[in-house]
């Protein structure tokens, strides 16, 4: 027989190999972002914990995933209570433990209560979700490393970033564990440059954020001079790095390549402290297959609690997936 309980912060072990795990879930639920509201479903059989699977709850816009336009702006007043498993920063969902049918089926009954559309983020096309609606999410580039990186590349795509990083020769490179405090407020103003400029928005971080994330982090740094212009935040455990955020200032990076090195400098970073692979974050997809990163497909899944909205969501699918400009 099973039973849940509902916790408000992440049980001991929870993802305890992934880069993104207890340490990092919390982290994210501490830094202040009204918009959400966390939670972790944990699953007992015979009082023994076999599950858990992270939530959130947020006011969502069905036009949220559409590029601007007639249509967002049309679709702009429809908004459902959105209960979703997953995690709303993280590009990969995940659930610790047993995601048996069974267990499925008993935490979305606890899902329903939370809200009127249910989903799951940022999984695998063949997650078993009857009823539910799937949707074509983001793709997540990860890029294999090892000592033969540059080698096994074809000569010109090698002669080609040794060019990009050769423009950014000029700025001055550091990199530093954690976030040194007398930086928190430019790195978090050059986010808000990457934020705002980006078509897609689901979350708006907080500075609390790069605070609560600094222990679990990694920093590479970029300097015209005295001034910070560009920063890319790694998280890795294990073999696994992800690139997580970056940000720069866009009046000014154009001059010295610094978007491009910045991607370069992180891949240097993981093959030197020998990462199996990177996650490279999910925007920018040409770039990212000439560094030869493959694309990792990922699916999101809704159901709403009424069968003829429900239905709805099938006839609006495409509504709910990137559009062709957020897969360039």
């Amino acid at each position: 027989m099973l039973r849940i309980e509902d916790l408000a912060f992440p049980p001991e072990g929870f993802l305890h190999d992934e880069p993104e795990g207890a340490e990092y879930y919390q982290a994210v639920q501490m830094a202040g972002m009204d918009d959400f509201r966390f939670g972790y479903f944990t699953v007992y059989r015979a009082d023994r914990l076999v599950t858990v699977a992270p939530y959130f709850v947020m006011d969502f816009r069905l036009n949220t995933l559409l590029p601007n336009g007639w249509l967002k702006w049309s679709l702009n007043w429809i908004r459902f209570k959105l209960a979703c498993i997953g995690n709303p920063i993280t590009d990969v969902g995940r659930i610790h433990g047993d995601a048996s049918a069974e267990i499925r089926s008993a935490i979305n009954g606890e899902l329903a209560k939370k809200g009127s559309l249910l989903a799951y983020k940022g999984f695998g096309q063949d997650l078993p979700l009857p009823e539910f609606v799937p949707a074509i999410g983001l793709p997540v580039p990860v890029l294999q490393l090892g000592q033969d990186y540059y080698q096994s590349m074809k000569s010109d795509r090698r002669n080609l970033l040794k060019r990009k990083l050769k423009k950014s020769a000029a700025l001055r490179y550091e990199e530093c564990a954690g976030l040194p405090e007398h930086l928190v407020a430019r790195v978090y103003q050059l986010y808000l440059n990457t934020y705002h400029k980006a078509g897609l928005k689901f979350e708006k971080l907080t500075p609390d954020y790069f605070v609560n994330t600094s222990a679990l982090s990694h920093y590479l740094f970029f300097f015209l001079e005295d001034e910070l212009i560009g920063f890319t935040q790694l998280i890795g455990k294990g073999q696994q790095l992800v690139n997580r955020y970056i940000g720069l200032d866009y009046g000014k990076s154009n001059d010295y390549g610094l978007y491009f090195a910045m991607f370069i400098r992180a891949i240097d970073f993981g093959i030197r402290k020998g990462f199996a692979e990177i996650e490279l974050g999910a925007t920018s997809y040409e770039f990212k297959r000439i560094l030869g990163a493959r694309q990792l497909p990922t699916w999101n899944y809704y159901r709403h609690t009424i069968p003829l909205l429900n239905w709805l969501l099938g006839k609006l699918r495409s509504v709910l997936e990137p559009s062709e400009s957020e897969l360039r």
